[in-house]
């Protein structure tokens, strides 16, 4: 019977190692996002002080929100190893930006109704996704290592 506290130990340490991966990603790939934006669009720089961005603007900026959801809960699922970590970093993700995006005053006037609702309502569904392209590489890992024994196997037969 294995031991459950060091079961539990290293469960807390992928738990905390995929909270610290997940908040590292988060930054990293939005700063890179909008670093890319900013460099190759100058009238977005041009629109930024006043946020006064059009429509392929907004939509540019909701990629790199995507983008950054979705490395973001698989690279936390990933290292927990549990797709429960992905849905679990993206609800705390919408936990910090519900308030911003829905109290009046603060970016909620910034933006139309739509970016807001729709970026809310993604938060959860590209979580969900992150999640399942951990699954995919999970699969995939897990596909070769079975392929490898099988090889194996087949070569001590011969």
């Amino acid at each position: 019977m294995p031991d459950t506290l060091a079961i539990s130990r290293a469960s807390a340490f992928r738990f905390l190692g995929a909270v610290v991966a997940g908040a590292a990603t988060w930054p990293l790939v939005l700063g890179t996002g909008f670093v890319v934006l900013r460099a190759s669009w100058p009238e977005y720089v041009a629109a930024q002080p006043e946020k006064s961005y059009t429509l392929a603007m907004l939509f540019c900026r909701l990629v790199i929100y995507s983008s950054a959801i979705v490395a973001t809960s698989a690279v936390a699922g990933g290292v927990a190893r549990s797709e429960r970590m992905a849905w679990f970093s993206g609800a705390v993700i919408l936990a910090f930006a519900i308030p911003p995006h829905l109290y009046p005053g603060s970016v909620w006037s910034d933006y139309p109704v739509w970016y807001h609702l729709l970026f809310l309502a993604s938060i959860l569904p590209l979580s969900w996704l992150g999640g399942r392209t951990l699954s995919l590489f999970a699969f995939t890992r897990s596909h070769t290592a079975a392929a490898k024994q099988g090889d194996a196997a087949g070569r001590q037969g011969a």
